[in-house]
């Protein structure tokens, strides 16, 4: 597909998409507590939400209907939220100790993508002591969960993944007993467990936490206080997603658009990006009024996601920018270091990588100047090719460099963007297509 910004003035107001982060809690724990009134897939809907619906709706007919043959297909497709999160969660809602089974001895969790090869290994320690086996299966590339679910003390690795720590917070939740989790090693992406805690805190089931431990509610989902109202009585609310509100806000920049629909209190981590964007107004500044070269190093361990795109505007704002902490981008949904070191050499940008740092340079051609870019993309007849690497914020991070560089790329695959925002490629079909 050809996206085209060239000689065009992008001028329109868009939403960010709702939070996917917080659209998954809203879903599990509201499911738990017995409310199943949110699962029918809406059109508006990620990728990754859409398989939590699909997750949670075989397990209600599970519930329902029993299994047949003693297990229950949970459809994860390529989303790494839905299969951390439910892991646990299926685990302590079918198999867990004291529960009835539903006639289910074992959890087919279904993957596509490169979702199957993204670790677990963490996640798979932690539950082992307490009865659960999570095996890969290589042939069917499928994640099999067997055992019976115990509550108690959890210990984990917390460098990997929050999203083990928040599905297992949400899980433990369902015990009679009191559980615990202690992580071990360094706690990434706090804010992300925030946001379980908050949610979970929200429906009446508030998290302590000492330390890197942390205490869920036990018995919680069916017995609340009689001033808690019930899940009918609270509202189902999702606010602005700053992962994709941040790519927006990059476009913002060379362009004349309008982002609504994002709450700047948000405790989401990615609402990082004013204090990035500030820090490089600053620096612009800096260098405008004589001072010196622009560079900026900037730790980037809780907010993964949205780095890429942080490193794209780079080239154009900075003359060197090292971003560190950057390990787990290379375990998304493609090597995201990989892909945007790629995507800007293929500009001619310079960069460098180490095992935890990224380095941009600054294109002299290629920088910022008064919203222009003084660029010889501008001239090209020819429509630079930009892979994609089938990740949704790779291909964010093309349609980035086309706004950028006000150019033609061509892009190997726009569908990616479903992922987490289907209505980006609307954008890119109405306005941006030659």
């Amino acid at each position: 597909m050809i996206i085209s910004c060239r000689n065009r003035k992008l001028d329109f107001t868009i939403d960010a998409p709702p939070s996917k982060s917080i659209y998954h809690r809203e879903l599990i724990i509201r499911f738990l507590g017995g409310d199943y009134t949110h699962l029918a897939p809406l059109d508006s809907d990620n990728d990754d939400v859409r398989a939590t619906k699909a997750v949670l709706t075989a397990l209600h007919d599970c519930v329902t209907y029993s299994s047949k043959d003693g297990s229950v297909v949970l459809p994860c497709n390529e989303s790494g939220s839905t299969l951390r999160f439910m892991i646990p969660v299926a685990a302590a809602f079918i198999l867990g100790q004291g529960r009835s089974s539903y006639g289910v001895n074992k959890l087919i969790f279904t993957t596509a993508g490169r979702l199957f090869d993204r670790p677990l290994l963490e996640l798979r320690d932690a539950m082992s002591p307490h009865g659960i086996t999570i095996e890969k299966d290589d042939v069917t590339r499928t994640i099999i969960v067997t055992g019976e679910m115990t509550p108690g003390t959890y210990i984990i690795d917390g460098s990997v993944s929050s999203q083990y720590i928040s599905g297992l917070l949400m899980a433990l939740t369902l015990f009679t007993e009191e559980s615990h989790i202690e992580v071990a090693g360094e706690l990434k992406s706090i804010h992300y467990i925030e946001l379980t805690t908050n949610a979970l805190l929200k429906y009446g089931y508030p998290v302590h936490m000492e330390g890197s431990s942390f205490y869920p509610t036990c018995c919680g989902y069916t017995t609340k206080s009689t001033s808690h109202p019930s899940f009918a009585d609270i509202p189902f609310k999702v606010e602005g997603d700053w992962s994709n509100g941040a790519f927006l806000l990059c476009m913002k920049e060379w362009s004349d658009i309008t982002v609504t629909n994002l709450n700047p209190s948000s405790i989401q981590g990615d609402r990082a990006i004013l204090d990035y964007l500030d820090a490089i107004h600053k620096a612009d500044n800096n260098s405008a009024t004589g001072g010196a070269d622009t560079s900026l190093t900037w730790d980037c361990t809780d907010i993964p996601d949205i780095t890429p795109y942080m490193a794209v505007i780079a080239a154009f704002a900075l003359d060197k920018a090292v971003f560190t902490g950057i390990s787990r981008l290379r375990i998304k949904e493609s090597d995201r270091v990989k892909a945007v070191r790629e995507q800007l050499s293929a500009i001619g940008v310079k960069t460098e990588e180490t095992d935890d740092t990224l380095t941009v340079y600054s294109c002299s051609r290629l920088r910022k100047a008064g919203n222009k870019i003084d660029s010889l993309y501008a001239q090209n007849t020819e429509p630079i090719k930009l892979s994609s690497y089938n990740d949704h914020r790779m291909a964010m991070c093309a349609v980035l460099i086309a706004v950028i560089l006000k150019t033609d790329i061509e892009l190997d695959n726009l569908d990616c963007l479903r992922k987490s925002f289907p209505e980006m490629i609307d954008i890119v079909l109405k306005y941006m297509q030659p």
